[in-house]
Formats: C-alpha cells, structure tokens, sequence
C-alpha cells in the first residue's frame, strides 16, 4: 500500500505522516515514511524502500505529482493549520529569510487547498491532532480501508509551541508582517470557511530580472536596450479565473516607452495572459488581466514586466500585485476542517 502526506514545513505535517505509519503498521505491518515532491521521486523512493508498505510525505508537490495524485485518486491526508506556524518552522526553524519563507508557505498553502478539493482526501487539523488523535486514526483507518480497529492504534497528541509561535508573530516588524498577510490572508479565510479571498502579492516578493537575490522593492534602472525588468514571484494559485491588477511608475526619461506584463504558468511554457501599458502624464501606468488557472492541480504562476523600447537613465517601480478570483471560483472549505480548527 501507498499512501500520501501533503502539508507545509511544521509540526502537523510530521506528526500525521507518523500518525499514518502508525495505523498501517497496525492493521498491515511494515511500513517506511519516505520524503517526495515528484512523481520521480516517488519512483526512486520506491526502488529504495525495502518494506512492503509506504507512507509518501511531500512538502511541495509538483503540478506534476498535484495532477498524477488527482487522476488516481490515491490516499491523500492534508495536514492543515494556520500559515503562521509554517512560517515560524521556516524562518526561526530554518533560518529562511523572511521574503523566501512569504513564498514557500504561499506556494505550500494554495497546493494545501488544491489537495484538500481531491475526492480522496482526508484533511486534518492541528486542533483535531492535540485534543482527540484517537480519533484522528480511526478517520485515517476507514478512509484508508483499512481494518477499524487499525484506527485505534496508540499516538501521542500534537506538541508543538503555540504560545511562542504567537508571541514571535505579534513580535514580527510590522512591514514584514504585511508582506505576509496579503499573501496568505486569503488562506485563513478559506480555513474559516468564507470562501478563498484576494491575494496581494508584495512587490518585494518578485526580483529584478537576472538577478533573484534582489527584491523589486525599489526602483528599477530601465538601461539601453529592451527586455525583461521584473520576474516572479513563482507562486502557485489554486484552478479558476482570476483577476490580476498590477500598477507601474516610471521616471520621466521614460516617456513614450510602452511596457509589457506577460502571465505565466508553471514553468513559463504556457502563456496565461499579456497586457500592455502606456504611462500617463504622472508617469503612473496600470492594467488587469484576466487569467484562468484550468488544471485541477493548480498552476505556479510568474508574471514578467518588460520594457519594449530602451529608455537610458529611465527607471521603473511596480506596485503590489492584486490577485481577486472570481466569485464563482471560491473554494470551500471542508465543514470539519473549520470546525476543528474552531475558526
């Protein structure tokens, strides 16, 4: 038997994956708990595995695994809890740096949703996992197939530091704590059952072009010759149409210059949307595009700005992306999710 574990870095996802050995090796036997992102990975922790049952843990599947995962329909736990946990594993865990940890947890919470849609899914939430593991079990048992009494097999409730994990969020500068907020706030919304809201993605969570150490937080020398000026910020959004709002500011040597903002998805093969933008007067130029996410495993989206005509000593600044999905197009939430989670 296979069986899979997606969730972001904390932990919740660790304490599931055990709790999913657990039943196994209780109703089955043997089992091995291997990391994969990809359906290669899981071909190669396959060969490696030596016992006869497996439990695949995957922080960020890919759109490839997401899609292989939702045809098959396998066994599927999604460990789920509010985006400030992973965040903490991430940056005081791991040392992420605050920005690179925005997007992981970002790109770690639209696959969280995208998992949670799949018929097979079984979604947990960290209340669930510290008051009634028992309970817990036995749900992962029966959706499993597994014998019932395999649901009763013995686990330790969640541990895990609450109260400082709040402590160090209340703690956050509070411009860092923005960043993060627009691009997870909507994720809480969808864990309180609201439906999924607006994204904001924070301009300093793309980069300048050919250079992804340096944030697009300021601005931007244009240089003599056209190309791309800004990339990223390489995050995924769950299937839908969605709207995306994005402002730009150019310097006055600019004048004339006419810019292009050009939507990708997953790996820049494929061409969601492109718009162009003439600046005003004031230097200040927009433009929305509209997009539709078709696959059910989601797509990473990366937007490209580029200027289609050179511009010596002109510069550009953007503004933050604004990502509104439509109406018809909000995911709900499991009911038991929100429930244990008491949002």
């Amino acid at each position: 038997m296979i069986l899979f574990s997606v969730g972001p870095l904390g932990p919740l996802a660790t304490w599931c994956e055990a709790a999913i050995a657990r039943v196994v090796e209780a109703g089955l036997g043997p089992v091995a708990v291997m990391g994969a992102d990809s359906p290669e990975e899981v071909a190669v922790s396959l060969i490696r595995s030596t016992a006869p049952h497996l439990v695949i843990a995957s922080r960020h599947p890919s759109e490839e695994l997401r899609r292989v995962l939702a045809e098959v329909g396998r066994s599927l736990v999604v460990a789920s809890d509010l985006p400030t946990r992973a965040l903490y594993e991430l940056v005081v865990g791991h040392g992420y740096d605050p920005l690179a940890a925005v997007r992981s947890v970002a790109d770690s919470y639209a696959t969280v949703l995208i998992c949670a849609g799949f018929a097979d899914a079984t979604v947990v939430a960290a209340h669930q996992a510290r008051t009634d593991p028992g309970a817990v079990t036995d749900l992962i048992a029966e959706r499993c197939g597994l014998p019932h009494q395999s649901g009763g097999a013995s686990i330790s409730p969640l541990l895990d530091d609450a109260a400082q994990i709040d402590a160090w969020w209340t703690a956050v500068d509070p411009g860092e704590r923005a960043i993060a907020e627009g691009a997870l706030g909507a994720y809480v919304e969808w864990l309180r059952g609201e439906g999924l809201g607006q994204i904001v993605w924070d301009r300093r969570l793309f980069c300048r072009a050919g250079d992804p150490a340096s944030h697009a937080g300021v601005a931007i020398d244009i240089g003599d010759a056209p190309g791309p000026l800004v990339g990223g910020p390489w995050i995924g959004l769950p299937p839908g149409r969605w709207a995306a709002s994005v402002t730009l500011a150019v310097s006055k040597e600019t004048n004339g210059t006419a810019f292009e903002i050009t939507i990708y998805g997953g790996d820049e093969s494929a061409q969601l949307a492109r718009a162009s933008v003439f600046p005003d007067g004031r230097g200040l130029g927009s433009a929305t595009l509209l997009f539709t996410v078709e696959p059910a495993s989601g797509q990473t989206i990366s937007f490209v700005i580029a200027n289609t005509a050179p511009a010596p000593g002109g510069r550009l600044a953007m503004g933050n992306v604004v990502l509104t999905p439509s109406p018809a197009e909000t995911t709900g939430v499991p009911a038991e999710l929100t429930t244990a989670l008491s949002l």
